[in-house]
């Protein structure tokens, strides 16, 4: 279950962190599943990064069914779903979730994360006033700052939801447009998808700004190994350069609430 100051941070910031919510040597088993699969993939092993690959690790989508990510869905992780999206109010997914793996850049190869994509993971498009679902994120191994934990613009459902009740829905659809559409509306908004840049995320770490007397601000996922975080269906995230010499690994999983809007 949440305490009342993690749904205080919840409601106000849009996620909220789970320290220790799966054991670290679950974690652990997770990483060494996660580390075998890249070397029959690709040849990659921990020791050499050299082996590594670029930036991003594909063709781990046969993860998800492992069994070793079953701890993911602990018991804290279900009690704090239960609060957030009511007991019996989501749906219990199959799996818990798509390995993230993200590595440095090396010298030479393209680099694809230049430019902050500010996205959610769920369409602007919903019903009711239910939540839709939420976002869970569960660390491998442990994940610092400026290694390439998933950016959040902290307080950013808020302007979503307020954005939402005043737009006509078919200017909601698709996602793309409509994602479009909520960035262009506010000049705050539109420079923070405008920044770009090799190591784009770091100047603005820390960073707020009003929108229409909204704060919202510039921040990024980090934590230890077992840790996890929820975020709100329209929390802004965008995917973060890693600028250390180590991987992140994480896991990220969309909860569908119970007869939720289907997404486009």
């Amino acid at each position: 279950m949440l305490t009342s100051v993690q749904h205080d941070t919840f409601d106000k910031q849009g996620f909220v962190y789970l320290r220790g919510a799966f054991s670290a040597t679950a974690a652990a088993a997770m990483e060494d599943r996660l580390w075998a699969e890249l070397a029959t993939l690709q040849g990659a092993r921990r020791e050499l990064p050299e082996t590594w690959p670029a930036v991003f690790a594909t063709g781990l989508q046969g993860l998800k069914a492992d069994p070793v990510f079953k701890p993911i869905g602990s018991s804290v992780t279900v009690g704090a779903l239960d609060d957030i999206l009511g007991a019996g109010g989501w749906q219990r997914p199959q799996h818990w979730g798509q390995c993230l793996a993200s590595f440095p850049p090396r010298p030479g190869q393209p680099d694809p994360l230049t430019k902050a994509i500010w996205h959610t993971d769920f369409s602007f498009v919903n019903s009711d006033d239910r939540l839709a679902g939420a976002v869970v994120f569960g660390f491998l191994s442990e994940v610092s700052s400026r290694s390439g934990g998933t950016a959040v613009l902290e307080g950013s459902h808020r302007v979503v939801q307020r954005y939402v009740a005043t737009q006509p829905r078919e200017t909601l659809m698709p996602m793309k447009r409509g994602r479009k559409a909520l960035l262009g509306s506010h000049s705050c908004l539109a420079e923070l998808a405008a920044i770009a840049g090799p190591n784009w995320l770091a100047p603005h770490l820390g960073r707020e700004l009003e929108v229409d007397g909204l704060t919202v601000r510039v921040g990024e996922l980090t934590g230890a190994a077992g840790d996890l975080v929820i975020g709100h269906p329209w929390l802004l995230h965008a995917p973060a350069p890693n600028r250390t010499s180590r991987p992140r690994l994480m896991s990220v999983k969309r909860i569908l609430a119970t007869a939720a809007a289907s997404n486009d």
